[in-house]
C-alpha cells in the first residue's frame, strides 16, 4: 500500500488488477442478492482508488443492469479494523436477538424456581 501510495505504477496496476479479481466474486454476489451497497475493507482497501477502480469495472461489466442501477461500491471506514468491527456486530446481534434473551430469560426462570 505504500508503494500505492508513492505513485508506483506497477503496483497500482497489480491493486487493480486484484480489484478485478474480486469484482468477478462480487458481480455473481450482486446478482443474487441484489445489494444497495458493496463495502470493501481490509488491507487492500487502503489503495482506495485503484481497487475500487478494478472492483467496479468487473461488477459492472458482469451485472445485470437493474442489480447496479443504484449499487455503491466504496471502501471501509474503519481500515484494518473493519473486520473485527463486523465480527463484533454479528456476536451482539445474536447474543441480543429477541429469542436469546428470551432464552436466558426462562433458564434464569427456571434456576431461582429451582
Amino acid at each position: 500500500m505504500a508503494a500505492v501510495a508513492a505513485g508506483d505504477v506497477p503496483a497500482a496496476r497489480a491493486v487493480r488488477e486484484a480489484g478485478r479479481a474480486i469484482g468477478g466474486v462480487l458481480a455473481t454476489c450482486v446478482n443474487l442478492f441484489n445489494p444497495s451497497v458493496v463495502v470493501l475493507g481490509g488491507t487492500l482497501s487502503g489503495a482506495g482508488d485503484h481497487l475500487v477502480a478494478g472492483v467496479r469495472e468487473v461488477v459492472y461489466q458482469r451485472s445485470l443492469p437493474l442489480a447496479t442501477k443504484e449499487l455503491r461500491i466504496v471502501t471501509a471506514a474503519g481500515g484494518d479494523r473493519v473486520g473485527l468491527l463486523g465480527a463484533a456486530a454479528l456476536v451482539l446481534d445474536a447474543v441480543l436477538a429477541a429469542a436469546s434473551v428470551d432464552a436466558l430469560v426462562a433458564a434464569s426462570s427456571v434456576d431461582a424456581a429451582g
